[in-house]
């Protein structure tokens, strides 16, 4: 049970002056408004004393720090993954009375899909970078997490399931010029159980300006005015899920260009997975590796994210450059 420094306050132990935090429970996000509160000691033998009555508290705040976590983590490989493996040909991007723009050339339907590294030059800040990332990619990320979120979240969990809904109050809304309204469009998130509590982990909501991943799932509903259009269902995507639908559609398939694109996403998708196998799977780091990046010092976890990301977009890019994937800008 680490401690961090912070400001001084009341020991819960012994009542004295206290600078340490319990790291356990500390920057655990709020379920219902207040019911988060800092707990501090004086040293390590009061923290270490205080536990037996602490521990009722801090298990289920510690629940909900590496829910925050996993779902951070999500969202950036979400974003790495797009970034390697950005598929349309965006000449500008504009905000106009609230609805950020991606102005593209269309390619013809029977031309090959050209994959290409995210243009950043375009975007005028991280979160409209964010949100074309994100543009249409719920489902793409359900299919992503296929396997990871299993990976991080089955061991503290009650349930991991996946609904649709319609946001009807974006703080910004993507849309593709030319393209179809993305509006009409039902945005898939995942719902997970702790314990008695429900959240939803909305990884792609960057798209809609959502900065938070992580949200209670009444307070959720209420803040994007969210009409569910399909009840939660157990959460049993793969990597290739969205793909295997596809291929059934007649409409997705009706030329050469598009199945063979279908089969080229596949192999970029599989090669994604083995590197979650890698690095989370059974035979090699698990649960090692889900423990030390979801449990370490608050102050840890951005550098293990960050170069765990670097790993994953080497990853990624080293497979499209070796098949000759990307344009040539």
């Amino acid at each position: 049970m680490a401690a961090s420094q912070d400001v001084v306050g009341q020991c819960a132990h012994c009542g004295g002056n206290a600078s340490l935090n319990c790291s356990g429970c500390l920057r655990a996000p709020e379920y219902e408004i207040g019911d988060v509160k800092q707990t501090k000691y004086c040293g390590r033998e009061c923290q270490t004393a205080h536990w037996p009555s602490h521990k009722a508290y801090c298990s289920p705040m510690r629940k909900r720090q590496k829910l925050l976590r996993a779902a951070r983590l999500l969202k950036a490989v979400l974003l790495v993954y797009r970034e390697c493996t950005f598929d349309l040909d965006i000449k500008r991007i504009a905000l106009n009375d609230g609805v950020l723009q991606l102005h593209q050339n269309l390619r013809p339907a029977s031309a090959r899909r050209q994959y290409r590294q995210f243009p950043s030059e375009l975007a005028n800040s991280l979160e409209q970078k964010e949100a074309v990332l994100a543009n249409n990619q719920c489902t793409t990320a359900l299919a992503l997490f296929g396997s990871l979120a299993k990976k991080l979240l089955s061991n503290f969990t009650s349930s991991i399931e996946t609904f649709d809904l319609h946001i009807k109050s974006p703080a910004v809304r993507t849309q593709l010029v030319p393209g179809p309204d993305s509006a009409v469009c039902p945005h898939s998130v995942l719902k997970v159980g702790l314990g008695s509590e429900s959240w939803v982990l909305d990884p792609a909501g960057c798209q809609y300006g959502f900065r938070e991943v992580l949200v209670p799932y009444n307070k959720y509903l209420r803040g994007k005015q969210g009409t569910i259009t399909a009840e939660p269902e157990p959460y049993s995507w793969t990597e290739t899920k969205d793909l295997d639908f596809f291929e059934t559609l007649p409409f997705m398939n009706t030329t050469t260009a598009q199945r063979a694109d279908r089969a080229e996403e596949r192999r970029i998708r599989l090669h994604y997975a083995s590197f979650v196998e890698e690095r989370f799977g059974i035979r090699q780091q698990q649960p090692g590796a889900v423990k030390g990046l979801l449990e370490c010092k608050p102050e840890d976890f951005g550098g293990q994210l960050g170069g765990l990301m670097e790993d994953l977009r080497k990853h990624m890019m080293s497979y499209m450059e070796k098949h000759g994937l990307y344009k040539q800008r």
